[in-house]
């Protein structure tokens, strides 16, 4: 599973257009605990580009099995984040898209952060 990291950075960084600095979604900790490693973040720090862990978990809701209703109000108070640059490109980064719900959670923290400046990257949509 860590070997992918190198193929999947690759790829992203094929199509990454511009200077970003890279903000990874935070994984939630059980989901560490159980690969050994954070594999957004891995995969981020490998790409290239500057990357801040700016986007931190409020709650660690599981979003896997969860229908589209609860993935959305499980993410709308899933993350907070701090120590925005107002100034930065920020280009967040997740592994798979499936309702959209997270990032577009994620993108909402960011901005009431004070970020202005946001682009997102998935590496996989799910049907």
């Amino acid at each position: 599973m860590r070997a992918a990291s190198f193929e999947l950075a690759s790829l992203l960084s094929r199509v990454i257009e511009g200077n970003y600095t890279l903000v990874p979604l935070p994984t939630i900790r059980k989901h560490i605990r159980e690969r050994g490693f954070d594999h957004i973040g891995l995969i981020c720090k490998k790409i290239g580009m500057p990357v801040e862990e700016v986007l931190k978990r409020k709650k660690n809701y599981v979003q896997v099995g969860a229908n589209i209703e609860q993935r959305r109000v499980q993410a709308s108070d899933a993350y907070e984040a701090a120590n925005i640059d107002p100034r930065a490109n920020y280009l967040l980064v997740d592994d798979v898209w499936t309702t959209g719900s997270s990032m577009m959670a994620a993108c909402e923290a960011m901005s009431k952060a004070g970020s202005k400046n946001l682009a997102i990257a998935v590496i996989a949509r799910s049907r």
